[in-house]
Formats: structure tokens, sequence, C-alpha cells
């Protein structure tokens, strides 16, 4: 009996792409879908390379779901939203595991949240709340220290529908 190694190899080759932190915090986009000002329907796909290439936001906090104070960056969820003329009420988020929740406009002028893609310089993967988290400055404004608020901080980031 013959025994091939290419299979093994082939496997052991794409676990060792699929493990490296940037191939993981690649692999998947933000959806988003909303009416312009003018009314016109967009729809489009954002990717961490282009978030990337937005002007970048650090906010320093700590969160109930990591040990001590951590830097989060990437663009603020107004930027991203204003360079494609989008005014919501009311933006829905969702994630990958289909959780939903809401932002106000309001909420999102007053507290500035980020899309993150970092913690401390380091790319969000999945299996550590990535590859895209929206944080509040929670640290900031002591207000978004309660439930309601730190509900509205959803990780592993899929979509954004403005309305």
């Amino acid at each position: 009996m013959k025994l091939s190694f290419r299979p093994l190899l082939i496997s052991c080759f794409f676990a060792f792409l699929l493990s490296s932190p940037y191939a993981i915090a690649l692999s998947t986009d933000i959806t988003l879908s909303a009416h312009q000002a003018n009314g016109k329907k967009v729809e489009l796909t954002v990717s961490l390379e282009q978030i990337e290439q937005l002007p970048q936001t650090i906010i320093t906090t700590q969160l109930p779901w990591i040990n001590g104070q951590a830097a989060f960056k990437g663009v603020k969820l107004s930027t991203l939203l204003e360079m494609h003329s989008i005014k919501p009420s009311l933006i829905r988020l969702k994630a990958l595991n289909d959780y939903t929740t809401e932002v106000t406009w309001q909420e999102m002028l007053q507290y500035e949240p980020i899309i993150a893609i970092k913690k401390d310089e380091q790319y969000l993967k999945i299996r550590d709340y990535g590859p895209f988290w929206l944080i509040f400055p929670l640290d900031q404004y002591t207000e978004l220290q309660q439930t309601t608020y730190l509900a509205k901080m959803i990780w592993q980031l899929e979509s954004i529908k403005v309305e």
C-alpha cells in the first residue's frame, strides 16, 4: 500500500495560512445598506483594507469582557456613514451569530463609537470578538457603563443597515 503525503501537506499548508492573524482578521467584510441624503439606495461591502484607509481613532477603555484596559483602533462609525452621505435616524447592526442591536444617530454623534479592527495593535480575530467590534468609550462617559449601552457594543460585526 502506497501512502501519499500530498493531501497531508496541502492540509498543513492551508491550516498554516488560516492560522495567521492577518488572514483570520480578513475572513469577513461588513455589508452596509442605506439610503443617501438624496434618496439613492446604497448597498456596498466594506473590507478591512478599506476601513484601514479611513482616518483611525483610538479608544482606550476597560470592558467587562476583557481583563484591564485596552487600546482599540478603528474608524468612527460616523466617518464611515458620512463618507457615503448617509444621515440616518437609526442604525441597525448585526453580528455573525445574528445578534442585532441599534444605535441612534444622536448616540453616534454624542459618544463617537468606533468600528474597531485592532486591540492593542493586534488585529481582532473572530475568536477574539473580531474582526470588527463596535466600541464605545466607556471610561470617558460613565453613563455608557449601563447594560443598555453594553448591549450595543456588538462584536463580530457583519452588517450595518441604516434607516
